[in-house]
């Protein structure tokens, strides 16, 4: 039997929800386009599409984007989670029908807020001196009635954060204090993001009496990432029959790299394949356009133990770039689910894989693994020591001994990096028979990896625990 949980929101319109707790000033401007326009069924920031509109309008004075959105409403609404029915209402309505209705059995309700990736905005903290998001706390956004209901237990804010991986100690010191003020019981707050241990390291942080919220582990981009591979027609994934033609010819290329931004990381390994003499080897992209500084390249060599090339790496390293099929692509045609096709993958034996982090305490997947692993390729992945262990937790297989893999449980960066550079010299030094040779080895682990991760998400626990815990604090 499903399990249904009743979401209310401050702000109904006829024609779409206001997200809850957002700015005043995106109310009014949500208010004012409902009266001009019946088009939309979402809200008019999200039907306009630029994630640089608060910059349009308030001169980046509320934020490089707004602190709460809903678009198509909770992650939790994902096609996967079949056991969930979301019932959404405004909150006078919802809370006249639990009044009134004899057959509703809920004792409380929840009040869902959907941040963005800025979660030291939501809380209310910029870093820029005078900007006039500094101490807006989320809070003050809300209605009088679910800031009421939240002080007294009756509604539960649950802070939906389901595709980002990891939140920094300074922020959940910034929100203790938010919620501090608020005067909302943590028992109250649920925060749920895409890590395997967020709860374990909120805990290990913060003694119980430090605490003023409840942290939720949810792998969610995991599993959008196996739901969206097995279900949609997407252009960018191999199908099994096209990845056993590629076994009669040489791909092209050694290895595939993508870098959509320039972390530091990513520009590191960059620079590095270029002094090496390597990028010709691959196919490989890079969608921002950045300058390459003497200061960088030197702060790269000291930590890394490098002697950087830079005559080679000015020569080679011409910004932005794109994929050698993906002419004409912008660094804004490119998101978690935006490849445009397959052919990189197709044409390359093994992909470089850089996580959005190397060196934090959380243990995250993003899409960025999942990619290499949908498309039958082995993969270097650039990431936290035990990223590979996680990965074959879940039932993946990596790529030991085709791989020298012992870099997953090093736990210096610098020194996981040299290992992972050295290993994809060799690689690149192999002839293209040897290299052939060497993939076709792995048939069987590209193909389990493949059949995985279409299947995952129908088994992966955490989702269905999260919406169990909420539905009995909903009705208890």
């Amino acid at each position: 039997m499903p399990y249904e949980l009743p979401f209310f929101y401050d702000y109904v319109f006829p024609n779409f929800i206001l997200p809850n707790a957002l700015n005043n000033e995106y109310g009014i401007i949500n208010y004012l386009h409902t009266l001009y326009s019946n088009k939309a069924k979402k809200n008019c920031y999200t039907d306009i599409g630029e994630s640089n509109v608060s910059e349009h309008i308030f001169d980046n004075n509320l934020g490089r984007w707004t602190t709460s959105i809903r678009h198509n409403g909770t992650h939790l609404n994902a096609p996967w989670y079949a056991e969930l029915i979301v019932k959404e209402n405004s909150l006078y309505f919802g809370k006249q029908n639990m009044q009134f209705d004899d057959s509703i059995s809920y004792k409380r309700y929840i009040y869902p807020i959907k941040i963005t990736p800025f979660i030291e905005e939501f809380i209310g903290v910029n870093l820029n001196i005078g900007n006039k998001l500094n101490g807006e706390y989320f809070w003050k956004n809300m209605s009088m009635e679910a800031l009421i209901d939240a002080q007294q237990r009756n509604a539960i804010i649950f802070i939906d954060y389901g595709q980002e991986n990891f939140v920094e100690r300074e922020n959940y010191v910034n929100l203790h204090e938010c919620l501090r003020l608020s005067g909302i019981p943590k028992e109250q707050v649920i925060l749920a993001f895409n890590s395997f241990n967020a709860k374990e390291i909120y805990e290990s942080w913060f003694t119980e009496e430090e605490r003023r919220l409840e942290v939720k582990n949810w792998p969610y981009v995991m599993c959008s990432a196996s739901w969206y591979y097995s279900q949609t027609s997407y252009p960018a994934r191999l199908d099994m029959d096209t990845f056993k033609e590629t076994k009669n010819n040489h791909r092209k290329n050694h290895f595939l790299f993508k870098i959509r931004n320039g972390r530091p990381h990513r520009k590191a390994l960059l620079y590095k394949l270029a002094s090496d003499n390597l990028l010709n080897k691959g196919d490989w992209s890079c969608l921002t356009k950045f300058k390459i500084k003497d200061w960088e390249v030197a702060g790269f060599n000291e930590k890394y133990q490098w002697n950087l090339n830079t005559d080679l790496i000015d020569q080679t390293v011409k910004l932005p770039k794109t994929l050698e099929s993906e002419e004409g692509i912008s660094h804004a045609d490119v998101s978690a689910w935006t490849d445009q096709h397959a052919e990189a993958h197709k044409n390359s034996y093994f992909y470089i894989c850089t996580e959005m982090f190397v060196n934090k305490e959380y243990k995250s997947l993003t899409e960025k693994v999942f990619k290499p692993i949908a498309n039958f390729q082995p993969f270097f992945f650039i990431a936290y020591p035990g990223a590979l262990a996680l990965l074959q937790s879940l039932g993946f297989k990596t790529f030991h001994p085709f791989i020298d893999e012992s870099y997953d449980n090093e736990p210096s960066e610098a020194t996981r990096m040299n290992m992972i550079v050295k290993e994809i010299n060799r690689l690149c030094s192999m002839s293209k028979e040897q290299i052939h040779e060497w993939f076709w080895q792995m048939e069987d682990i590209l193909i389990h990896n493949h059949n995985h991760i279409l299947e995952i998400y129908k088994h992966e626990p955490k989702g269905p625990e999260l919406i169990k815990y909420l539905h009995d604090r909903v009705y208890s």
